[in-house]
This record gives C-alpha cells, sequence and structure tokens, in this order.
C-alpha cells in the first residue's frame, strides 16, 4: 500500500495532462466519466451536521435549538454561496425549524427542489441500529419515509448511519427492503474499501459506503482564516490516502465537517475561495461540494456496468464505543418493556377493531410510534448522555415519552380487551405471541385471586406466577378462584436441587451455582462457578467511562461475590423453588441473587439486585460452561448473527469477539450437543472469554462528560433480571428464539372480565416469528420473519375477516398478490422478513403526521419546549 501510494504521489501530476484529455473524449462520447486506477480522482466532499439530536450534553429543548440553528447555518451558505451544498439527516431537527423559524421551510424546500440541500436520511432520524427490536427499526424507516413523502412530497434514498458503532448482519436486509438505494456507516469497515456489497443472511444486498469519519477535511470549515499552501498540500495528502481505500474507477468521497456539530465553513467566503485556492495549488484534482445522491448517481452506473468492482462483505462488523451495550439498564430495559407493549396494543386493537365495536386507535398507536422513534435516538438508547436528558424538571425528557407509550399502550389494552371479553368477575388474558406458550408467567391478578385449575404461586411483588396454556395469538377470559395463591414456603437447605429437567448444585459458602446437569443424561454443563458476580474496571482509563470500554481480559479485578460470606434461602413453591443467596459486594452494599428453578419448564431464571456500586466500575455475571463452543448465535433487531468461536469456520459471518449487543439471546452451542442459551429483558452486553459467557449488569458511572446521570450510576438499588435455558437438543428443537420471546412478553391481563374459551385469531408454521400486525388504511398488515435460519416453506393462517392478500416489502410496496384462503403458504429465505397485506372491507384513518411536540409535552415543561434562544448553535458544552 505504501509503495503504491508513493507511487501515486510521485506520478500525480506527470497525469494532470492525460486527465483532461481522456475526461474531454469521454465527454465527447458521452461515456463514463469513472477514471481508469492510477489517476488524480475527483473529491466529492458531502457537508453534513451531525448532532445527537434528542439530548446529549443538553436538554431536548435545547438540543433542538442547537440543531436548529446550526442547520440554518448550513443553508445560509447554500444562500450565500453558489458552491455549496449539504445533507440534512433527522426529521426531528426539520420540526425544530418548523417550529422556531417557519418563515425558512420554503427556503429549505426551495434548496431541495434544486438538489443543492438533499434530505438524505429514509429514517426518522439517526438512531442506535443494534438494541431495539427489529420491527421499531423498521417502523423508523417507515414512518420516516412517509413524514417526508407527507410533508415535502420525496422519499429519501439512503440509510444514513454515520453514527453507528457496528453494523448488524440484518441492515441490509432492512435498508433495502424498505427500498433504499444504498447505506453510509463510518466506524469498523471489515473490507478497507470505501464501497462494497453488503449482504444479509436471506441473501439481499445493498450498495455500502463507508468512507471514514464523518468529520472528514475538518481544516476547511474549521479554520479561521483561508487556508495556507502548506495547509491545502497536507488537505491533497489526506486525500491521497482516500485514493487507498477507494476502489479503481471511483471518485474520492468525503463526509465533510470540523466535529460532531459541526457549522458551515467559518470563512465567509468558503467553500468558493477555497475551491480557486485549490485550482491554483493542486490543478490535478477537482473537489467538488456536492450531496450524497450526487456522488451514488456516477458511482452506480459505473458498479452496475461491472467498470467498477467492489468487494462483497456477508455479515455483521466489529462493535465500538463498547460502553454503549453494557450501561444504563434502566432506558434499555424500559424500551425494550415499551416496543414489544406497543406491538403487543396494535395486535389486540386490530383483533378488536375487526371482530368487536372497537375503533383502531390509529392516531394514537401512530404517535406512540413517534415517541419510540425519539427514545431511539443514538445517546438516548445507549443510555450515554446528562441525566437531563433522562429525567429533567424543565425539559420533556425520556422519561416523559416512556411513560406516554406505556399510557397509550395501556388504554389500547383496556378498551380492546374490553370489547372482545364481555364484563365479569373474572380475568381475560391475550397472548400476543404466534404459538402455544405454556411457560412461566408472572401476572398482575385482583388481589387474593388466583386462575381456577392452575398452579398459582404468589411473589413478593404481588404478582403470581403460573403456567397457563394458551393458543397462538389468543383471547380468552380465565375464571378466577378465591383461594388465593400460596407464597413459597421455606425448605431445607439441600446441596443438590432437582427437577424435572436438570440437577444444580449450589455452593454452599459463595453462593455461586457449582453444578449444572441434565436429568436425562447426567452431562455436566458448566466448567465452575456460575452466576458468580464480578466488580471490574479498566486497567487503562478511558476519556469517559461511559463511551469505552475494554474486553474483560484487558480489565482489571476489583472483587467477586466469593470472597464474602453469603447466606443461603430456599423457598418451594406450587410452580417454582426459589433460591435467594444474600450478601455484601463491592463497595459494602448488599448483594441479593435469586435464583429460580421451575418444577415443570426448563428456563432457569435469575434476578441480581445490586445496591450501592461505587464509581467507575462494570459488574458482570459469568456463566464458565463445560465445553468448547464452536458456534454462537446473538439476538438482532429481526434475526440473529451466526459466528464461529473456538475454531475458525469462514461460513459463520457473525462477529463474535468482545463485547458485543445482544437483542433477547445469545446461544453458546457445545460440542457435545446442544447448548446454552442466555436471555435478557435489556441487559444487553455480553461477552466470551474463552469458555466462560458473561452477561454485563451494570456499568457504574456517576458523571457522564462531566453531568450526573442518576440512570447510569451504581447508586441506589438495581434489579437484574436475565434466565438460562439449558438444552440438550439442537438450539431449532428448543425454539430459543421463542423462549426468549416468552420471557419478555408475558401476556396482557385484562382485568373485570367474564369466563371465555380462549379463541386464537392468528397460526403460523413454528419457522417465523410474528413481530407485527397492525391495521393502515384498508388492510392488516402482518410482518414476520424465519427464525432459525433456514430456507423452507412457512404458513400463515388469519382468522380475521379479509378478502385478497398482497405481499410487499418493508414500505408496504407491492410485490405479489394472491386471493382469500384459509392458509397461506409461501417459501422463505432463511432469516428473511415478509411483508403481508391482508385485504380488508373497511378501512382506518391516516394518522397526521406530527409537526410539533406540544400535545405530548408536560404543561409545565411548555416553556423550555418553546423558547428560542438564537445563541444556541454548534456543539452544546461539556460538564466539568
Amino acid at each position: 500500500m505504501l509503495n503504491r501510494e508513493n507511487s501515486l504521489i510521485w506520478n500525480r501530476r506527470e497525469f494532470v495532462t492525460a486527465m483532461a484529455t481522456i475526461a474531454a473524449a469521454t465527454m465527447a462520447r458521452g461515456e463514463s466519466l469513472a477514471l481508469p486506477s492510477g489517476t488524480q480522482r475527483d473529491v466529492y466532499i458531502v457537508p453534513n451536521f451531525h448532532p445527537a439530536s434528542c439530548g446529549w450534553l443538553t436538554t431536548f429543548s435545547k438540543e433542538r435549538i442547537y440543531c436548529a440553528n446550526s442547520y440554518l447555518s448550513h443553508l445560509d451558505r447554500v444562500r450565500d454561496d453558489p458552491n455549496y451544498e449539504f445533507v440534512l439527516s433527522e426529521i426531528n431537527n426539520i420540526i425544530a425549524i418548523m417550529n422556531f423559524q417557519p418563515q425558512r421551510i420554503p427556503e429549505l424546500k426551495q434548496r431541495v427542489a434544486e438538489k443543492r440541500v438533499e434530505l438524505v436520511n429514509a429514517f426518522f432520524l439517526e438512531s442506535g441500529v443494534n438494541l431495539s427490536g427489529g420491527e421499531a427499526l423498521v417502523r423508523l424507516g417507515v414512518m420516516g419515509q412517509r413524514w417526508y413523502r407527507k410533508m415535502f412530497g420525496l422519499t429519501p434514498r439512503f440509510a444514513w448511519n454515520i453514527d453507528t458503532c457496528g453494523i448488524h448482519d440484518q441492515m441490509p436486509q432492512i435498508a433495502s427492503g424498505l427500498g433504499l438505494e444504498a447505506m453510509i456507516y463510518t466506524r469498523r469497515n471489515p473490507t478497507g474499501r470505501s464501497l462494497y456489497w453488503s449482504v444479509a443472511p436471506d441473501g439481499s444486498k445493498i450498495l455500502t459506503l463507508c468512507p471514514g469519519s464523518y468529520t472528514d477535511a475538518g481544516s476547511i470549515f474549521s479554520t479561521k482564516t483561508p487556508l495556507t499552501g502548506a495547509q491545502l498540500h497536507e488537505l491533497e495528502t489526506f486525500f491521497e490516502k482516500k485514493d487507498g481505500i477507494t476502489p479503481a474507477g471511483a471518485p474520492v468521497m468525503v463526509l465533510g465537517g470540523s466535529q460532531d456539530y459541526s457549522l458551515a465553513p467559518t470563512v465567509k467566503e468558503y467553500p468558493s475561495k477555497f475551491l480557486q485556492q485549490w485550482r491554483e495549488a493542486e490543478p490535478g484534482r477537482k473537489v467538488r461540494f456536492t450531496t450524497l445522491s450526487k456522488y451514488v448517481d456516477v458511482i452506480r452506473p459505473e458498479i452496475d456496468a461491472g467498470r467498477i468492482s467492489i468487494p462483497v462483505f456477508h455479515g455483521g462488523t466489529a462493535y465500538d464505543f463498547d460502553a454503549f451495550w453494557i450501561e444504563n439498564q434502566t432506558v434499555k430495559s424500559w424500551y425494550r418493556r415499551d416496543e414489544q407493549a406497543l406491538q403487543a396494543a396494535e395486535a389486540l386493537a386490530t383483533i378488536a377493531s375487526l371482530t368487536a365495536k372497537h375503533v383502531y386507535p390509529a392516531q394514537a398507536l401512530n404517535d406512540a410510534w413517534v415517541l419510540m422513534c425519539l427514545n431511539m435516538d443514538r445517546n438516548t438508547i445507549w443510555g450515554s448522555a446528562g441525566g437531563m436528558v433522562f429525567v429533567s424538571e424543565q425539559s420533556w425528557d425520556v422519561q416523559d415519552r416512556m411513560m406516554w407509550v406505556k399510557k397509550t399502550t395501556g388504554d389500547a389494552f383496556e378498551s380492546a380487551g374490553a370489547s372482545l371479553v364481555k364484563e365479569g368477575s373474572n380475568v381475560g388474558l391475550f397472548n400476543p405471541l404466534n404459538w402455544r406458550r405454556n411457560d412461566p408467567v408472572a401476572l398482575r391478578l385482583p388481589q387474593g385471586k388466583s386462575l381456577e385449575g392452575v398452579a398459582c404461586e404468589a411473589l413478593e411483588d404481588g404478582s403470581v406466577l403460573c403456567q397457563v396454556d394458551m393458543p397462538s395469538v389468543s383471547v380468552g377470559g380465565w375464571r378466577l378462584s378465591d383461594k388465593a395463591p400460596a407464597a413459597a414456603v421455606p425448605a431445607e437447605v439441600a446441596e443438590t436441587i432437582e427437577t424435572k429437567y436438570y440437577v444444580v448444585k449450589m455452593d454452599a459458602a459463595t453462593g455461586d451455582v457449582a453444578s449444572l446437569k441434565l436429568k436425562a443424561t447426567g452431562r455436566e454443563l458448566l466448567a465452575g462457578a456460575a452466576n458468580r458476580i464480578l466488580a471490574e474496571r479498566p486497567r487503562k482509563k478511558p476519556d469517559d467511562a461511559g463511551d469505552h470500554m475494554p474486553p474483560i481480559p484487558e480489565q482489571e479485578r476489583l472483587a467477586t461475590s466469593a470472597e464474602g460470606p453469603s447466606s443461603i434461602q430456599v423457598m418451594k413453591g406450587a410452580v417454582a423453588t426459589t433460591i435467594v443467596v444474600s450478601g455484601k459486594f463491592y463497595g459494602g452494599g448488599t448483594l441479593r441473587r435469586s435464583i429460580r428453578l421451575y418444577h415443570d419448564h426448563p428456563r432457569i431464571d435469575f434476578e441480581t439486585e445490586l445496591n450501592d456500586i461505587p464509581n467507575y466500575t462494570v459488574v458482570f455475571a459469568q456463566f464458565p460452561l463445560a465445553e468448547d463452543i464452536p458456534e454462537v448465535r446473538r439476538g438482532i433487531p429481526y434475526g440473529f448473527s451466526h459466528g464461529a468461536w473456538s475454531a475458525p469456520n469462514p461460513e459463520r459471518h457473525g462477529w463474535t469477539k468482545g463485547i458485543v449487543p445482544a437483542v433477547r439471546w445469545t446461544d453458546y452451542s457445545l460440542t457435545g450437543g446442544g447448548g446454552i442459551a442466555l436471555f435478557d429483558r435489556g441487559l444487553s452486553g455480553r461477552e466470551l472469554d474463552e469458555r466462560t459467557a458473561a452477561i454485563y449488569l451494570i456499568n457504574a458511572e456517576d458523571k457522564y462528560w462531566g453531568y450526573e446521570n442518576a440512570w447510569l450510576s451504581g447508586r441506589g438499588r438495581h434489579l437484574m433480571p436475565y434466565a438460562l435455558l439449558p438444552h440438550q437438543e439442537g438450539w431449532e428443537q428448543a425454539a430459543i428464539p421463542q423462549a426468549a420471546w416468552e420471557y419478555n412478553r408475558e401476556p396482557v391481563v385484562i382485568a373485570g372480565r367474564a369466563k371465555m374459551e380462549p379463541k386464537s385469531y392468528l397460526t403460523t408454521s413454528g419457522n417465523v416469528v410474528v413481530e407485527a400486525m397492525r391495521r393502515e388504511g384498508d388492510h392488516i398488515e402482518v410482518r414476520l420473519a424465519e427464525c432459525f435460519g433456514v430456507a423452507g416453506e412457512a404458513e400463515v393462517r388469519l382468522l380475521l375477516p379479509h378478502n385478497g392478500v398482497t405481499f410487499t416489502d418493508l414500505a408496504g410496496r407491492k410485490i405479489s398478490s394472491g386471493g382469500k384462503s384459509s392458509r397461506y403458504s409461501f417459501p422463505v429465505r432463511p432469516q428473511q422478513i415478509v411483508t403481508l397485506h391482508f385485504e380488508t372491507s373497511t378501512s382506518v384513518a391516516e394518522p397526521e403526521p406530527v409537526t410539533k411536540w406540544d400535545a405530548f409535552v408536560p404543561e409545565q415543561k411548555h416553556p423550555a419546549l418553546d423558547t428560542y434562544d438564537a445563541s444556541l448553535i454548534g456543539h452544546p458544552p461539556f460538564g466539568e
């Protein structure tokens, strides 16, 4: 590479005359302007403004002013300089301009029409893509496209993901399924080339651009005086390095900016004056300021024609900023609850609106998704921001939006459920999952009541633990018994505890799980102390531990749960045996570990309570496994990543090294067959260290970049639930994706209902998971995905009034259609996402797009929301 770059530098001026001749001849013939390898390439600079648009170092109310003012600085430069163009990314920033500077919106639309400003991102905002469920990520794209069509009469062409810290395996399918032309990001490029094809497990692919940082060519934007000759030469050297990662024949693209929150160039005469300087200093290379579309429109025909060759990459990338995956479990678990409740509310409202006298709440559910989009903003869902972003007395905050969604889904459950099950003195239950379930669930029943004919156990929090047999996507009424559920009672502390599925041995001195043997075979699954809690911190302190965290081998041990004395109590109930281990932990706070072993279910539930963890401490639970781990599967949005571990396997493309984000589950296969799955409800951080699996519980940081953050801090009490599912059979036979959904989404309780036989409204084959059933316009939308990574045949039976079915892409564009049937069968590719629209005889109203936030904001927070400050521009200040 160095030799090639030196050759380019040595020869580049010799090519100037030849390049001009080639370009003139090519234009005369009407052929491509792509240049052969070895010539000086054109440079396309795409100016962008990159914030954390829902709050990072300041409140939401102030952040949106920073964003509006900063974007308007770019719009001003488009007005003042004919050579300036830029891209604008996020809908909430446009809404801020609408609210504070509405007179600029016609100007913005004019510049968009002139193609000097590009609304570049089809998603509602620049989200974290690795922590939400699949449907939430898809909705982010669907709702973004709809808003732009309604408000601007256009559809953006790209997935603009420039601040993601790793791209998961399903992003190519999601982006291409939304009808997008390309995906762009900047970190952890696995190919070494700025252009390549990303391929998803189902075989779908999308053009991917990874040009480097989103703040490249920063000197052009930050300099206060025109660049000197030496600085221009440094810039040319930088472009030469970009030549090295740009495929032959393609021009160079850089994302222009000076830093996060980059403004238009400080020198008012730039870029025109810069371009004049450049032509004089570096006549061999043409530079332009432009938009992403203008770059893609040059390269894509050349790629399609085979004149530009680019690599093909299968799988996900590595990850970066690894603290994001392991901290602020409050926001991550709350987001998980809200998104899954919203999906369930849509399904129940769909059933009620088509089978009972219930009006589908289209606007309310749409608005709830908009707020979920805001809470998917990167620093929000990462949990890495000042505390004022999450909870604020003056400003609209994350907690407000979470509570709004919770109330909306609660209202939908109550009204839809009441219309489906007659009023009475019993209880209704809705199973939103598309399979028959009988897993242990904790239900909120009337005080002193239990379910008749069902084993019930009272829990400390007032809920009732039971196992209820429920058909796929079903609603029913269960008779309540006046017999109160009995709480578990103390049992003798034995060395081993047996269930139907396994034998567990506890270490009486430490409270660790010393052994886990499958009962049927006697096979040992653990290599040592499991569910041991460890406290560590990096050997070398990062700039901010709320951003960066090294893997376990690069951390120093502070303490373990095995170091102090522990007491063990065993409680036996009607449904489970619960082991409670109590002791002290690092910092002197109480450590309480609860382990629940079900009499008639193979899942093992854990809950670890931490108290007053000191600042700058990472805590995780470890599970050392008895055998090598050849493969790891990890839940990601709408699928899973499948990677090799103990031995290389080029056919397994998933990323497995270091700290990785998981959605609901990971599964570790074992050389002796079967494996162990680890489930979460928002504890997304996982790591493998040789044979030991770790789930991160907390990254305790009292401050984030100088700002207090109670949700990030280790102070106070923290409850961390997670679960283990050992399986002798293969992971498909154990139905790990379905079991993870069960752990996350309990049945919906509908209070005050009559006894009614459960009725199913949707059934499917066992190889798919349905994540969405909602009403839109004149159809029911059902979205599902093949869940085992195996091509095959899927089947759907919809037991709701409908006519024909149309298969669409994720955005609703028709692919094919068919007539009405009792069962619909269709082929599915590995991890393919399938969207079906079932025609209905009635329609629901189209929701109005959101253009201001006042209706969602508590009254006392309106002054902060609506107060404008022209001085807020550029980068918000860091804390002390």
